[in-house]
């Protein structure tokens, strides 16, 4: 899945939960943040620490791989 914004980002997480039958708060619980962030992030808000982004993907199994342009085919 390629995901180009911040609340495409955002609804992959929130699919992800509800696919575990997980509330926010059971998700901010494992990644030790608010109920209040993790809707912030499932909601696709900006200016979001991109350290508890990494947390939470990690919380609910999901990996993230990066690719240069190169890599990707697209050009600089």
């Amino acid at each position: 899945m390629r995901l180009r914004t911040v609340r495409e980002l955002g609804l992959l997480v929130r699919t992800e939960r509800k696919r575990q039958g997980l509330s926010m708060q059971e998700v901010a619980d494992r990644v030790g943040c608010s109920r209040q962030w993790i809707s912030a992030l499932e909601e696709g808000r900006e200016r979001l620490e991109v350290a508890l982004v990494l947390r939470t993907l990690g919380a609910l199994g999901i990996s993230l791989d990066a690719m240069g342009p190169e890599e990707s085919g697209s050009a600089a």
